[in-house]
Protein backbone atom coordinates (compact mmCIF):
# COMPACT_ATOMS: atom_id res chain seq x y z
CA UNK A 1 0.00 0.00 0.00
CA UNK A 2 1.16 3.50 -0.88
CA UNK A 3 -0.17 6.73 0.61
CA UNK A 4 -0.64 9.99 -1.28
CA UNK A 5 -1.35 13.39 0.24
CA UNK A 6 -2.04 16.57 -1.68
CA UNK A 7 -2.49 20.19 -0.79
CA UNK A 8 -5.83 21.44 -2.12
CA UNK A 9 -5.69 25.12 -3.15
CA UNK A 10 -3.20 25.70 -5.93
CA UNK A 11 -2.23 22.04 -6.12
CA UNK A 12 -5.15 19.60 -6.42
CA UNK A 13 -7.36 22.49 -7.54
CA UNK A 14 -5.50 25.10 -9.60
CA UNK A 15 -6.00 28.64 -8.28
CA UNK A 16 -9.49 29.98 -9.00
CA UNK A 17 -10.29 26.85 -10.99
CA UNK A 18 -12.21 23.65 -10.23
CA UNK A 19 -10.48 20.34 -9.63
CA UNK A 20 -9.62 18.89 -13.06
CA UNK A 21 -11.55 15.74 -13.97
CA UNK A 22 -8.20 14.10 -14.78
CA UNK A 23 -7.15 14.46 -11.13
CA UNK A 24 -10.33 12.81 -9.88
CA UNK A 25 -9.96 9.98 -12.41
CA UNK A 26 -6.36 9.42 -11.33
CA UNK A 27 -7.43 9.26 -7.66
CA UNK A 28 -9.99 6.56 -8.55
CA UNK A 29 -7.31 4.49 -10.30
CA UNK A 30 -4.95 5.01 -7.35
CA UNK A 31 -7.52 3.83 -4.81
CA UNK A 32 -8.63 0.93 -7.02
CA UNK A 33 -5.03 -0.29 -6.88
CA UNK A 34 -5.31 -0.49 -3.08
CA UNK A 35 -3.55 2.76 -2.23
CA UNK A 36 -4.66 5.54 0.16
CA UNK A 37 -5.41 9.10 -0.92
CA UNK A 38 -6.08 12.18 1.18
CA UNK A 39 -6.09 15.95 1.22
CA UNK A 40 -3.73 17.90 3.45
CA UNK A 41 -4.93 21.49 3.67
CA UNK A 42 -4.89 24.69 5.64
CA UNK A 43 -8.67 24.77 5.32
CA UNK A 44 -10.82 23.80 8.26
CA UNK A 45 -13.01 20.72 8.13
CA UNK A 46 -16.22 22.61 7.30
CA UNK A 47 -14.58 24.53 4.45
CA UNK A 48 -12.90 21.57 2.76
CA UNK A 49 -16.12 19.56 3.10
CA UNK A 50 -17.99 22.46 1.46
CA UNK A 51 -15.60 22.20 -1.48
CA UNK A 52 -15.60 18.40 -1.73
CA UNK A 53 -19.40 18.30 -2.08
CA UNK A 54 -18.87 19.65 -5.59
CA UNK A 55 -17.09 16.41 -6.52
CA UNK A 56 -19.29 13.40 -5.64
CA UNK A 57 -16.90 11.00 -7.39
CA UNK A 58 -14.07 11.98 -5.03
CA UNK A 59 -13.77 9.96 -1.81
CA UNK A 60 -10.62 10.76 0.21
CA UNK A 61 -9.49 8.11 2.69
CA UNK A 62 -8.58 10.85 5.17
CA UNK A 63 -8.36 14.61 5.59
CA UNK A 64 -5.60 16.53 7.34
CA UNK A 65 -7.10 19.97 8.02
CA UNK A 66 -5.98 23.25 9.59
CA UNK A 67 -2.37 22.65 8.52
CA UNK A 68 -2.23 19.41 10.50
CA UNK A 69 -4.16 20.47 13.61
CA UNK A 70 -7.15 18.25 12.78
CA UNK A 71 -7.05 14.75 11.28
CA UNK A 72 -10.18 12.77 10.33
CA UNK A 73 -10.80 9.45 8.60
CA UNK A 74 -13.08 8.70 5.65
CA UNK A 75 -16.08 8.61 8.03
CA UNK A 76 -15.03 12.07 9.29
CA UNK A 77 -14.26 10.67 12.74
CA UNK A 78 -11.61 12.65 14.61
CA UNK A 79 -8.25 10.90 14.81
CA UNK A 80 -6.25 13.84 16.17
CA UNK A 81 -6.84 17.43 17.22
CA UNK A 82 -4.51 20.17 18.47
CA UNK A 83 -6.49 22.94 20.17
CA UNK A 84 -4.97 26.26 21.19
CA UNK A 85 -4.81 26.91 24.95
CA UNK A 86 -7.56 29.32 26.02
CA UNK A 87 -5.03 31.83 27.34
CA UNK A 88 -3.19 31.81 24.02
CA UNK A 89 -6.43 32.52 22.14
CA UNK A 90 -7.24 35.41 24.47
CA UNK A 91 -3.72 36.80 24.34
CA UNK A 92 -3.43 36.70 20.58
CA UNK A 93 -6.84 38.33 20.11
CA UNK A 94 -5.86 41.11 22.54
CA UNK A 95 -2.61 42.00 20.74
CA UNK A 96 -2.75 45.57 19.44
CA UNK A 97 -1.84 44.58 15.88
CA UNK A 98 -4.84 42.22 15.91
CA UNK A 99 -7.31 44.57 17.63
CA UNK A 100 -6.34 47.45 15.35
CA UNK A 101 -6.24 45.55 12.07
CA UNK A 102 -8.75 46.12 9.30
CA UNK A 103 -7.71 42.87 7.66
CA UNK A 104 -10.38 40.16 7.55
CA UNK A 105 -9.86 37.43 10.15
CA UNK A 106 -11.37 34.02 10.90
CA UNK A 107 -11.49 31.78 13.94
CA UNK A 108 -11.77 28.03 13.42
CA UNK A 109 -12.81 25.40 15.92
CA UNK A 110 -12.53 21.66 15.29
CA UNK A 111 -15.74 21.69 13.26
CA UNK A 112 -16.82 25.27 12.53
CA UNK A 113 -15.56 28.55 11.13
CA UNK A 114 -16.38 32.14 12.08
CA UNK A 115 -15.54 35.64 10.89
CA UNK A 116 -14.07 38.08 13.41
CA UNK A 117 -15.57 41.55 13.50
CA UNK A 118 -12.50 43.61 12.54
CA UNK A 119 -14.57 46.17 10.66
CA UNK A 120 -13.00 44.99 7.42
CA UNK A 121 -14.69 45.86 4.15
CA UNK A 122 -12.53 43.27 2.37
CA UNK A 123 -13.95 39.84 1.67
CA UNK A 124 -11.97 36.92 3.08
CA UNK A 125 -12.38 35.30 -0.31
CA UNK A 126 -14.62 32.43 0.81
CA UNK A 127 -18.11 31.71 -0.45
CA UNK A 128 -19.23 29.65 2.54
CA UNK A 129 -21.55 31.59 4.90
CA UNK A 130 -19.99 32.36 8.28
CA UNK A 131 -21.34 33.78 11.53
CA UNK A 132 -19.54 36.91 12.72
CA UNK A 133 -18.11 37.01 16.24
CA UNK A 134 -17.10 39.99 18.35
CA UNK A 135 -13.65 39.76 19.89
CA UNK A 136 -15.25 39.09 23.28
CA UNK A 137 -17.26 36.22 21.83
CA UNK A 138 -14.18 34.87 20.07
CA UNK A 139 -12.18 34.86 23.31
CA UNK A 140 -14.82 32.62 24.89
CA UNK A 141 -14.81 30.02 22.11
CA UNK A 142 -13.65 26.50 22.96
CA UNK A 143 -11.71 23.95 20.91
CA UNK A 144 -10.11 26.64 18.75
CA UNK A 145 -7.57 25.10 16.38
CA UNK A 146 -6.75 28.07 14.15
CA UNK A 147 -6.92 31.86 13.88
CA UNK A 148 -6.42 33.23 10.37
CA UNK A 149 -5.78 36.61 8.78
CA UNK A 150 -5.83 37.79 5.19
CA UNK A 151 -3.09 40.39 4.74
CA UNK A 152 -2.52 42.80 1.88
CA UNK A 153 0.75 41.16 0.84
CA UNK A 154 3.11 38.29 1.56
CA UNK A 155 5.46 40.78 3.21
CA UNK A 156 2.76 41.92 5.63
CA UNK A 157 1.87 38.30 6.38
CA UNK A 158 5.50 37.57 7.24
CA UNK A 159 5.76 40.68 9.45
CA UNK A 160 2.55 39.87 11.35
CA UNK A 161 3.70 36.27 11.80
CA UNK A 162 7.05 37.40 13.20
CA UNK A 163 5.36 39.69 15.76
CA UNK A 164 2.79 37.11 16.89
CA UNK A 165 5.24 34.22 17.20
CA UNK A 166 7.69 36.44 19.11
CA UNK A 167 5.00 36.93 21.76
CA UNK A 168 3.61 33.39 21.51
CA UNK A 169 6.46 31.00 20.68
CA UNK A 170 4.11 28.02 21.02
CA UNK A 171 2.39 29.20 17.81
CA UNK A 172 3.40 28.93 14.19
CA UNK A 173 2.22 31.11 11.34
CA UNK A 174 1.46 28.85 8.38
CA UNK A 175 1.66 31.23 5.41
CA UNK A 176 -0.02 30.58 2.06
CA UNK A 177 0.53 33.59 -0.17
CA UNK A 178 -0.96 36.58 1.73
CA UNK A 179 -2.94 34.42 4.18
CA UNK A 180 -1.71 33.41 7.64
CA UNK A 181 -3.04 30.54 9.72
CA UNK A 182 -1.93 30.62 13.35
CA UNK A 183 -1.81 27.12 14.81
CA UNK A 184 0.08 25.36 17.56
CA UNK A 185 3.69 24.84 16.52
CA UNK A 186 3.11 21.09 16.23
CA UNK A 187 0.37 21.76 13.66
CA UNK A 188 1.97 21.59 10.26
CA UNK A 189 1.28 19.34 7.32
CA UNK A 190 4.39 17.23 7.89
CA UNK A 191 3.47 16.40 11.48
CA UNK A 192 -0.22 16.08 10.63
CA UNK A 193 0.63 13.27 8.24
CA UNK A 194 2.94 11.69 10.79
CA UNK A 195 0.11 11.74 13.34
CA UNK A 196 -2.20 10.14 10.77
CA UNK A 197 0.25 7.29 10.22
CA UNK A 198 0.73 6.81 13.95
CA UNK A 199 -2.95 6.66 14.93
CA UNK A 200 -4.03 4.51 11.97
CA UNK A 201 -1.07 2.17 12.14
CA UNK A 202 -0.71 2.44 8.38
CA UNK A 203 2.75 1.52 7.14
CA UNK A 204 2.88 2.59 3.49
CA UNK A 205 5.75 1.37 1.37
CA UNK A 206 5.85 4.87 -0.07
CA UNK A 207 4.41 8.22 1.08
CA UNK A 208 3.84 10.83 -1.61
CA UNK A 209 3.26 14.47 -0.73
CA UNK A 210 2.65 17.30 -3.18
CA UNK A 211 2.10 21.00 -2.46
CA UNK A 212 2.78 24.44 -3.88
CA UNK A 213 3.47 27.01 -1.15
CA UNK A 214 5.23 27.84 2.14
CA UNK A 215 2.90 25.83 4.38
CA UNK A 216 3.68 22.75 2.27
CA UNK A 217 7.45 23.13 2.48
CA UNK A 218 8.15 21.12 5.69
CA UNK A 219 6.20 18.14 4.31
CA UNK A 220 7.85 18.40 0.89
CA UNK A 221 11.27 18.34 2.53
CA UNK A 222 10.49 15.56 5.03
CA UNK A 223 8.77 13.20 2.59
CA UNK A 224 11.04 14.12 -0.35
CA UNK A 225 7.87 15.33 -1.97
CA UNK A 226 6.74 17.03 -5.12
CA UNK A 227 5.28 20.26 -6.44
CA UNK A 228 3.37 21.54 -9.47
CA UNK A 229 4.50 23.67 -12.39
CA UNK A 230 2.61 26.73 -11.11
CA UNK A 231 4.53 26.77 -7.79
CA UNK A 232 7.06 29.43 -6.85
CA UNK A 233 10.76 28.76 -7.63
CA UNK A 234 11.63 28.01 -3.97
CA UNK A 235 9.15 25.13 -3.99
CA UNK A 236 10.54 23.73 -7.21
CA UNK A 237 14.04 23.86 -5.74
CA UNK A 238 12.90 21.91 -2.65
CA UNK A 239 10.85 19.32 -4.53
CA UNK A 240 12.15 15.98 -5.73
CA UNK A 241 10.22 16.46 -8.97
CA UNK A 242 7.81 18.93 -10.56
CA UNK A 243 4.58 17.53 -12.02
CA UNK A 244 2.01 19.22 -14.23
CA UNK A 245 -0.77 17.95 -11.94
CA UNK A 246 -1.54 15.74 -8.95
CA UNK A 247 -3.07 13.21 -11.32
CA UNK A 248 0.21 12.91 -13.21
CA UNK A 249 2.06 12.25 -9.95
CA UNK A 250 -0.38 9.52 -8.93
CA UNK A 251 -0.27 7.76 -12.29
CA UNK A 252 3.53 7.89 -12.34
CA UNK A 253 3.66 6.00 -9.02
CA UNK A 254 1.00 3.35 -9.63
Amino acid sequence: MKLAATDFDGTFAPHRQPVPASNIEAVAKWQAAGHKFGICTGRGLSLIEFELKKYPALHPDYLVCNNGAVVVNNKREFLASLCLPQETVKGLLRMSLVRQTKNPMRLLTETDMYLLDTGSTIEFGLVIPMETLSFAEAEAMEKVVQISMRCESVEEAEAVTAEVTKNYPDLIGNINRNYIDFNLKEANKRDGLRRLLKVTGWQPEETLFIGDDQNDLPAVKYFHGYTVETAEPFMKEAATKVYSSVGDMLLAHL
